[in-house]
């Protein structure tokens, strides 16, 4: 839920900044694109420099303000407003509803398949999957999607 709620706020500034701002400088959405790539090329690669090994039995806990925080101050809600949301969903309340609303119904159970799975691979799957192969798959993943994203932006531009 503070996550949820973490990301509703974080969406809704960064929606309404770029929203308005697109109005008069149509750039902002490419920039705003090319940053989000940008934050994702730098978490697969803080993620697969910093990947360890785990020992069996240690976990690292987390309080729920923290996610709060953690969530509220990273950009990947600038990500979903930038690729995501449609231009002018955050300026009108009929927009804004329908697409929040369809967020809820995504996160909600992806957050909790993600829990499972981080739960599974922690109990169950742990000589298996250590934290370096986890985190350096997971790194791979997230740095071929930004890799995808950087084509989409480059095509926007050249071809517009």
């Amino acid at each position: 839920m503070a996550e949820w709620l973490a990301y509703v706020i974080q969406m809704t500034m960064w929606g309404v900044f770029i929203d308005l701002l697109m109005t008069e400088h149509s750039w902002v959405v490419v920039a705003t694109k090319f940053f989000a790539v940008c934050f994702l090329f730098y978490i697969s690669l803080k993620l697969w420099f910093s990947a360890k090994d785990h020992l069996p039995g240690t976990s690292v806990g987390i309080t729920v303000p923290d996610l709060f925080v953690a969530t509220l101050t990273n950009p990947k809600g600038l990500f979903f407003v930038s690729f995501v949301a449609p231009a002018g969903t955050f300026l009108s309340l009929s927009n804004y509803l329908p697409f929040m609303m369809l967020f809820t119904a995504i996160i909600f159970p992806v957050g909790l398949v993600w829990i499972a799975i981080g739960a599974l691979c922690g109990r169950k799957l742990h000589t298996i999957v250590s934290g370096r192969f986890l985190s350096r798959a997971i790194s791979l993943v997230i740095g071929l999607f930004a890799s995808g994203m950087l084509f989409n932006i480059a095509s926007q531009v050249v071809f517009a």
